[in-house]
């Protein structure tokens, strides 16, 4: 088991272990589902406005390689060899940018929870947390 599926088992009494599996299996799915969420979406805005113009593109054209690299990529499959070798450089250029954006952000929430995480469970040490500790104790 991971450390906090194990202390959030280890935590609970073994009658109540299936409410307590229930609830740390929807945190981690809810948890990481909103995380793929918020991140992708500040990977396809930073990708969209940091995609340079690129010449010898129709105005559709550039916003269709603004939408994604798949798209650049698709994009590129069907113009000259000169044009598409711009665009996919471009669209790389964009999404690595976005990628650097998202690992930054999430390094950073990632140290502010260690550091709450820490902080909280320090100021906790002898005060009974869950209440699930209650036949332990």
């Amino acid at each position: 088991m991971t450390p906090g599926a194990d202390a959030v088992m280890s935590a609970a009494r073994p009658e109540r272990s299936g409410e307590a599996a229930a609830i740390q299996e929807t945190s981690f799915e809810l948890g990481a589902g909103l995380g793929v969420a918020v991140l992708g979406t500040v990977m396809a805005f930073v990708h969209r406005t940091t995609m340079p113009s690129i010449a010898g593109l129709a105005p559709d054209e550039q916003v269709t390689a603004g939408e994604s690299f798949a798209a650049a990529k698709d994009l590129g499959s069907r113009l000259p060899p000169t044009i598409a070798d711009g665009v996919t450089d471009a669209a790389r250029q964009a999404y690595g940018h976005g990628f650097a954006v998202v690992a930054v952000i999430a390094t950073i929430v990632l140290v502010v929870i260690a550091v709450l995480a820490a902080v909280l469970l320090r100021a906790g040490k002898g005060h009974r947390v869950w209440a699930g500790n209650a036949a332990a104790a």
